[in-house]
């Protein structure tokens, strides 16, 4: 009989080499399956003698350590498709798989910036150090609601200049296609000036680049949009996600069908794009209450 640290080696290669799973995915798992294991180990528990109980134990176990619902959520989750891996591979029984619910997550509404916002942070980048190759990014991740991880992944040869598209790579190496508008057309086409004089006699498959001519990095971008709140002093929290949350709802709330932003944006199920009606509900009770004679 494998070790617990053995079936959960043998189940991340399963996520990397069969389900083809990113390996930012196949990090959250390996991260989820250690707070199982440190839980397991605390208490000497069996893999196959889990039951509803210990479960319960596994949640107070992980919300001790101050961790967020929506991370406890996601471990329940990668610790419920370890077991399914576990029964459908012979590893345990069938009937000893644990009952693994997961506790109510409230959801937060994302911060959203609104129009003016966006250009006042883009008016912003203009003569700073790597200004053009910033603008670049910002204009995509809005232009095209990408995910931080998407623009790091973009390769030059993933762009088709022709048509204004580029092939995105999104989770789960699912494939889409984004468009290129005016802006971002320009922004893109005016960094690509400049990132040949970067790379000098070297070469890269990827569109954004450092300074050293290696692959941009999902902290450095980070680090970019944090500094580009402080230099605009925006009373906002802004995250890299934040542009991408903006672009959804500004879709939206010019009519365009929930359907269409979610292919967008890469969304597996339409129940992750429907958070973005909640905030245009929210828009249209505060306009209610604000113009309607009779609103409380």
């Amino acid at each position: 009989m494998k070790t617990p640290t053995e079936l959960a080696d043998y189940f991340l290669q399963h996520l990397r080499v069969e389900r083809n799973l990113s390996k930012n995915t196949v990090g959250a798992y390996s991260a989820d399956l250690k707070k199982f294991r440190a839980f397991m180990e605390s208490d000497n528990y069996s893999l196959n003698r889990v039951d509803s109980e210990k479960i319960t134990a596994f949640i107070l176990f992980l919300k001790k350590q101050n961790l967020s619902s929506s991370t406890i959520v996601r471990t329940l989750s990668s610790v419920r498709n370890f077991y399914k891996f576990l029964a459908g591979h012979g590893f345990i029984k069938i009937n000893s798989l644990p009952l693994i619910e997961s506790p109510k997550v409230h959801r937060h509404l994302p911060e959203v910036l609104s129009k003016d916002e966006i250009t006042l942070l883009i008016k912003d980048l203009f003569g700073t150090k790597d200004g053009i190759r910033n603008l670049a990014v910002i204009e995509l991740i809005y232009g095209a609601g990408l995910r931080v991880s998407e623009i790091t992944g973009i390769k030059t040869g993933d762009i088709n200049f022709e048509n204004n598209q580029i092939k995105i790579t999104g989770k789960g190496n699912r494939e889409r296609i984004v468009f290129l508008n005016r802006n971002s057309l320009a922004a893109v086409n005016s960094y690509l000036a400049v990132r040949a004089k970067k790379l000098r006699n070297s070469a890269s498959p990827y569109l954004f680049v450092n300074s050293r001519g290696g692959k941009i990095s999902r902290q450095s971008i980070w680090k970019l949009i944090k500094k580009m709140s402080a230099v605009s002093k925006l009373d906002k929290n802004v995250f890299p996600h934040t542009f991408r949350h903006s672009f959804a709802t500004h879709l939206l709330e010019s009519g365009l069908d929930l359907r269409i932003v979610q292919e967008l944006l890469g969304h597996k199920t339409l129940a992750t794009t429907e958070i973005y009606t909640h905030i245009n509900k929210s828009q249209i009770k505060s306009v209610y209450k604000k113009f309607h004679p009779r609103s409380l």
